[in-house]
């Protein structure tokens, strides 16, 4: 590697904590909210969270491969 390249370390270990943090927010909210929610609710949480969760790491990984590119 030369010295304008480096490992994407950053963007692997935050990528990491953000899927942890997205499942421990699943199973909160399938353990202790989900009840009070019906079940297209309970779609359109899980799936506006898988949304948000991509945009974050997308847009986390597309900022560091244009700065490391």
């Amino acid at each position: 590697m030369t010295g304008r390249e480096s490992s994407p370390f950053i963007p692997t270990v935050v990528t990491l904590v953000a899927v942890i943090c997205w499942a421990g927010f699943m199973l909160l909210h399938i353990v202790f909210w989900s009840s009070s929610f019906d079940l297209f609710q309970n779609i359109a949480i899980i799936g506006l969270s898988i949304v948000v969760a991509a945009c974050v790491i997308g847009l986390m990984w597309v900022s560091w491969l244009f700065r490391h590119d």
